[in-house]
């Protein structure tokens, strides 16, 4: 179908290339930047600034990717792109034997595993560290639950929330391949010896999944131990991955465990284990055919590899455009892997690089009229419209409004053993390990329920704060109660405010009717939670 439409509105005389999507600009595109890179919507200001030009767009994405904002939104984004938050680790909190354990509730537990590893990253990206960072710094991220938890001392004595932090177990330098997150999140049997821990390696920071390549062996005749650790060595089709794997795992003992199930056995790192694998797999350290003679030689390997750069650039333009690179978009992938090494390897480079490309920027198909006068779109697979993941939802709303969805702890819009999360199209981890960007039943349902909340609270908020601390009515709105003849203007900013763009004239007439038909059956504080909810529930809320 996508040949015939592109053959329809094909030009023979015209050799110039034409574009397939007509490219956001202004307030459209400010507001996919903004909600890209810090997790929320512009205010109306900012929608007003982008609607002077490029350069003033290009000047919000600097102040965005400067702002505070920047960094707590990446650790939803690194969370989701390596599937780091379960609801349901290995252990509990109580499995520690501390006083904290009854103490701690569920999902403070998981996220002070979960987030470590993405902490790490944002942290690297939000300081404009070179990227290389991630896997050679001797430092980590914690809060203060973490820290009760794990063998952990504050770099800074005094603070609160997520800070940089670093092991006191012997566990050496390497950034996020050093955790006690990444690896009580992504933990290998006894009986694998670290290989699921390896391939975690390879599959997260090079995007080369051992487990993904086509492999042929015959059967062994025996399943013992003995028996496939024979096989693993000799058997050709086992060789063919083993002959890498084994020497990254054989470099991972230190996180072996000698119980999986106790809680410290898999929190601490055990530097008398490190050579242990050069015995049990009978394989000695290394990385792609380089000899490891120190674990802390794995991070700066890991780094120099160049499958290592050219993953974060691709998993980004992922992120991103919201969609899987093509195969013919591979120049575009080593452009951008220029543009980072240009920048001195860093994350806001390589962010203004993927923030400019016009798979990023790709808004409505091309319209096109055939010799017969039928009207027909191009289509070349690109994504034109991205929904926002459950995360991002929870941040903009919060933002919005002040409110969240929680319950026990949990983040309803962002978890799944309370909340929604895979019914919004997101990752938990376990079953769905990767992002439904496409509208469902279960979304709408979902999106209703967490609509109505969120426009009651922040309504109510509003309307006992001073006019200048105002989120969702206007500011200039003197009394909101009594709106009279400011009804439509203020309307017409509530609808900029939430959707981006003012409302058609159409528009404009539903939404005062519906406040008018809203006040007149019950009151005005009930024709504004309405009215939001109404705005939150369209799809050009929740889409961008």
């Amino acid at each position: 179908m996508i040949v015939l439409l592109l053959l329809a509105c094909a030009e023979p005389s015209a050799p110039s290339v034409v574009e397939l999507t007509v490219p956001l600009e202004g307030a459209a595109l400010a507001r996919r930047i903004s909600i890209d890179v810090r997790g929320v919507v512009p205010s109306v200001e900012e929608l007003e600034r982008a609607e002077q030009g490029a350069v003033e767009v290009d000047r919000l994405r600097e102040e965005w990717l400067a702002s505070p904002a920047f960094e707590s939104h990446l650790v939803d984004a690194f969370a989701e792109d390596w599937a780091l938050r379960v609801d349901e680790l290995r252990v509990d909190a109580e499995s520690f034997g501390s006083d904290l354990g009854s103490d701690l509730n569920a999902a403070d537990f998981s996220r002070a595993f979960d987030d470590e590893p993405a902490r790490i990253l944002a942290r690297v990206a939000a300081e404009d560290r070179p990227w290389s960072d991630t896997v050679t710094v001797d430092w980590t991220m914690a809060n203060d639950d973490l820290a009760s938890l794990v063998p952990l001392a504050f770099t800074a004595p005094d603070g609160q929330g997520w800070r940089e932090a670093r092991y006191t177990d012997g566990r050496p330098a390497g950034g996020v391949l050093m955790t006690s997150g990444l690896w009580l999140r992504f933990p290998s049997t006894l009986f694998n010896y670290n290989r699921g821990r390896a391939n975690t390696i390879a599959r997260l920071m090079l995007c080369q999944d051992f487990l993904a390549r086509p492999v042929h062996f015959v059967a062994i005749d025996s399943t013992t131990d003995d028996a496939i650790e024979n096989a693993v060595q000799t058997e050709p089709g086992c060789v063919a991955c083993h002959a890498s794997l084994d020497p990254i795992a054989s470099t991972l003992f230190g996180f072996y465990p000698f119980q999986d199930k106790d809680a410290h056995e898999l929190t601490r790192y055990h530097p008398e284990r490190e050579r242990l694998g050069e015995r049990m797999i009978e394989t000695s350290p290394g990385w792609y055919g380089t000899p490891i003679d120190a674990v802390a030689q794995l991070g700066p390997l890991v780094a120099a590899d160049p499958r290592f750069e050219a993953c974060a650039v691709r998993r980004t333009a992922a992120r991103l455009w919201g969609r899987e690179p093509d195969y013919d978009e591979f120049a575009t992938l080593v452009d951008l892997q220029d543009t980072f090494a240009a920048g001195d390897h860093r994350y806001r480079a390589l962010m203004r690089g993927v923030l400019a490309t016009p798979a990023y920027r790709a808004g409505s198909p091309t319209p096109c009229v055939r010799d017969d006068g039928a009207v027909t779109v191009r289509d070349d697979g690109a994504v034109t419209v991205r929904v926002m993941s459950p995360a991002t939802l929870s941040s903009v709303l919060a933002d919005l409004t002040g409110f969240r969805w929680t319950q026990d702890g949990w983040d309803l819009l962002d978890s799944d053993a309370l909340g929604f999360r895979v019914l919004l199209g997101g990752v938990d981890g376990v079953s769905v390990r990767s992002p439904n960007r496409l509208p469902s039943a279960s979304q709408a349902v979902a999106m209703q329920r967490v609509a109505e909340a969120a426009a009651a609270y922040g309504v109510d908020r509003d309307l006992a704060a001073a006019p200048e601390a105002r989120t969702l009515l206007p500011t200039d709105l003197a009394d909101p109660l009594r709106p009279d003849a400011d009804l439509p203007d203020a309307l017409a900013e509530l609808h900029r405010r939430l959707i981006g763009a003012s409302p058609t004239a159409e528009e404009a007439t539903e939404l005062q009717d519906f406040w008018s038909a809203a006040e007149q059956a019950s009151d005005a504080r009930t024709a504004w939670i309405g009215s939001v909810s109404l705005l939150l529930r369209d799809p050009a809320f929740w889409t961008y």
